[in-house]
């Protein structure tokens, strides 16, 4: 009965976004079409919940009769609930233990506000591991032995704005490092912050003083999601940088704007969580990877730059993102990652 019931019930939200903000009113109606003659049910609810998801490896290893050992790897999911709200739709009467449906349709509305201080859903790859992820579930609460009645529907938290104190999103990020034929890369971010749709601006320097025949440099955005125990990497672009392709010059410098994709970015953030008396770390952050490929053996380098992402173009009391001019010092690379 579950997954045919469940296909009757819909979830109609009063307005067509699919992300909320927290904070805000999430309201609409439940509509059940009920194609039994009398349906008994104990409670109808709506259940919101925030999940923390990760996963563990684990690895088995046995040997066979002719002494032949193997190992296999496994993945364990697991779901941390850090969020759960729950919404009565109907109870019986004081007259009666049950709610007794008879043939039709029926509909609920719905009415509750998110709590303040919730995380951002997790994106652009909602399923990679680990995750945040929210649902809203419809449940008609049966009584005992009769399988439920359930839907569940995806929804998107984003952020409103980024917990940064504005001194922290204006410092310049320079990078430097070098090979060992003194092939030396060096420069800094052009903009202290970036917003999904717009550019990743920095200045590049290049000083070749061996004339090393640079094959090409590769830039690559990349969002890391981290735990404790699990981590995934993705990269939101990568491209090889116009003018360095088998580039043996003794200098170069250059400024570049390289266009970030206009897709949902989930903030820059850390989010921390109990459950069962265990603390759960959840970080989200950005990087962006210059590997620069040479010529000769071991004379590939690279440097990660961190990068910071924001939830609005347009932050309290600052109308444009901040930029740094030609004559302003940026701090060191290593003081970057304090």
């Amino acid at each position: 009965m579950g997954a045919h019931e469940s296909a009757l019930i819909q979830m109609n939200f009063n307005r067509s976004t699919e992300s909320y903000f927290p904070g805000e009113h999430v309201s609409g109606e439940i509509v059940f079409q009920n194609k039994h003659d009398r349906l008994k049910v104990e409670e109808i609810f709506i259940e919101i919940v925030g999940e923390l998801a990760y996963k563990t490896t684990e690895s088995r290893s046995s040997t066979d009769l002719n002494g032949n050992s193997s190992t296999e790897y496994y993945n364990d999911y697991h779901h941390i609930p850090f969020f759960t709200n729950r919404l009565p739709l109907a109870r019986p009467d004081g007259l009666q233990d049950k709610i007794i449906l008879s043939s039709g349709t029926y509909t609920w509305p719905f009415d509750f506000s998110l709590p303040e201080n919730l995380p951002p859903s997790s994106s652009p790859n909602v399923d990679a591991y680990p995750h945040i992820k929210y649902h809203t579930q419809i449940v008609l609460d049966r009584p005992r032995f009769k399988m439920n009645v359930k839907r569940t529907y995806p929804l998107s938290i984003s952020r409103r704005m980024n917990h940064f104190l504005m001194d922290d999103l204006q410092k310049m990020i320079s990078f430097t490092n070098q090979n060992r034929k003194q092939l030396r890369l060096h420069g800094y971010l052009l903009h202290s912050w970036i917003v999904s749709g717009q550019s990743l601006s920095f200045r590049m320097n290049l000083h070749n003083p061996e004339r090393t025949e640079i094959k090409n440099v590769e830039a690559a955005f990349i969002q890391h999601r981290k735990t404790a125990l699990d981590h995934n990497a993705e990269v939101i672009f990568s491209i090889n940088l116009p003018g360095l392709n088998e580039f043996n010059e003794l200098y170069f410098q250059r400024d570049f704007d390289l266009p970030v994709p206009s897709i949902n970015l989930t903030p820059t953030h850390t989010f921390s969580t109990l459950h069962y008396g265990y603390s759960y770390n959840f970080n989200v952050n950005y990087e962006l990877l210059l590997k620069v490929k040479s010529h000769g053996i071991f004379t590939n380098f690279e440097v990660s730059i961190p990068v910071v992402v924001v939830a609005e173009a347009i932050l309290e009391g600052q109308q444009q993102n901040k930029g740094f001019g030609e004559t302003d010092a940026p701090p060191s690379y290593e003081a970057s990652y304090r």
